[in-house]
């Protein structure tokens, strides 16, 4: 397993609204600190990359919460060794059809 990454937030504004959905629905802070710690961890990136970015992105969703699923959306890129979440979004999966 590769060593652990910091992370950082690519805006304030992306950290606050995870910390508002977190007061909301306190089993996105469980979602969003299982994902960060396989994001830390994994030598190569995952998720789906994006394209025609510089440096590369990738957009990575975790569903949850059943029988009505909800959906965590990050998109991040890795600046050094650093993982920056650039963007997030939870959403109700029907909402997103």
């Amino acid at each position: 397993m590769a060593p652990v990454r910091p992370v950082r937030f690519g805006s304030e504004a992306t950290k606050s609204y995870l910390d508002e959905e977190a007061k909301k629905d306190p089993l996105v802070a469980k979602v969003l600190e299982g994902l960060l710690w396989r994001l830390t961890r994994e030598p190569d990136p995952i998720g789906c990359p994006v394209l025609h970015l510089d440096p590369p992105r990738y957009l990575v969703t975790k569903s949850y919460r059943l029988p009505v699923p909800r959906l965590l959306r990050m998109l991040y890129y890795i600046e050094k060794n650093d993982l920056v979440i650039e963007f997030a979004q939870v959403t109700d999966l029907h909402e997103d059809l």
